[in-house]
């Protein structure tokens, strides 16, 4: 908390506000303070300071500028003119919509309209799983591409007939990858996603996790396209089954690989399968369409497909789920990782202590 008024007020106000205070003046700076302080004291400095009192324009872009040099991210709010300077140098500045003056809604990279703090959380817990939402928009749509480029470039390299015809290609481009992948980018917030660390400023969104997720549903998919497309071609020709079953079998693969970029890290069993209304719609939709096109004569003869009998099917089934299952062996394993980390570091942050003005928090 920034302000203008005397420490003894700031403090006062701090903790009627849940602040951690120091005991002492430990937690509360003045704009004096600050001034003795070389920059080096004053990045020292902030990381235990809750409250900085009388403070001018000049000490807030100071104040700002410390904890950029610490390699935070910084969202700064204010209303005044005199917060202007520092709301134009944070890396997030929030103006007030109903109390802010022009010059610092001019200076701000984001109004809250409604002058409610609590509505800054919301705006970060969206804006944090939008950017998961891409990630995992990403993982399903680059693993279905790499996966039919490899099949096909397979085939050619080994002297095979495609096992997938221009029509084929096009229903599985448009129609069954279209619905599911922009179903992804809806998903729910996770209710970890405020547990996480803001990322650095050149977080890439192509991380060498995502791309380890591509690399292994799309050598998945093609193993197992492949070997449905060859164990069919028994006889050295190309059939209507065979490009079918293969067909079928790259589609079932999709709609399980969808199912497991739902979440980086967290199994499908504990999201739930029905958080996701649209996701469910959306694959439904296409699972249908695929039995129009296997079972419906017209389709059959645009897409040169013929009817799979239910053994047929509970095979691809079986086969097919292994990119699902191959994800969550990983998030299982990831996690179990992960909880031996967070025990090791259990026990960081604040702490609870009693001081002659009552309870105070002290930073560990």
């Amino acid at each position: 908390m920034i302000t203008g008024d005397a420490d003894a007020t700031a403090l006062s106000i701090a903790r009627r506000l849940g602040f951690p205070i120091n005991p002492g003046k430990a937690s509360c700076l003045t704009g004096a303070e600050i001034e003795s302080m070389t920059e080096r004291q004053l990045q020292d400095a902030v990381g235990h300071v809750s409250v900085f009192a009388r403070t001018t324009p000049k000490h807030k872009m100071a104040i700002v500028s410390a904890f950029q040099a610490k390699g935070c991210i910084v969202a700064m709010t204010g209303d005044g003119v005199n917060d202007a300077p520092a709301l134009k140098l944070a890396d997030i500045g929030i103006s007030m919509g109903r109390s802010g003056t022009d010059v610092a809604k001019e200076a701000a990279d984001m109004i809250l309209v409604d002058d409610d703090f609590s509505t800054i959380l919301g705006a970060v817990e969206e804006g944090k799983s939008i950017f998961y939402n891409i990630q995992n928009f990403l993982t399903f749509q680059l693993s279905t591409s790499v996966a039919a480029l490899t099949l096909i470039a397979m085939a050619t390299l080994f002297g095979l007939n495609n096992p997938l015809n221009a029509m084929q290609i096009l229903w599985i481009n448009i129609l069954m990858d279209g619905p599911p992948a922009q179903s992804l980018g809806v998903e729910p917030v996770d209710d970890e996603v405020m547990k996480k660390p803001p990322r650095a400023r050149d977080a890439a969104i192509l991380t060498p996790l995502l791309l380890r997720r591509v690399l292994t549903s799309a050598m998945i998919i093609v193993a197992g396209t492949m070997f449905v497309y060859v164990h069919e071609m028994t006889d050295g020709a190309v059939t209507a089954r065979d490009t079918t079953m293969t067909f079928t079998t790259f589609v079932f693969f999709d709609m399980f690989n969808a199912l497991a970029c739902r979440s980086e890290k967290k199994s499908i069993f504990s999201i739930g399968f029905t958080t996701n209304k649209m996701f469910n719609f959306s694959v439904m939709g296409s699972i249908v369409g695929q039995f129009l096109v296997i079972y419906m004569p017209f389709f059959q003869t645009v897409f040169q497909t013929e009817a799979l009998t239910f053994t047929d099917l509970l095979g691809i089934t079986l086969l097919t789920s292994s990119v699902f299952w191959a994800e969550e062996a990983r998030k299982f394993f990831g996690s179990r990782s992960q909880q031996k980390i967070h025990g090791r570091n259990a026990g960081q942050g604040f702490r609870r202590v009693d001081t002659e003005e009552g309870e105070a928090f002290e930073i560990v």
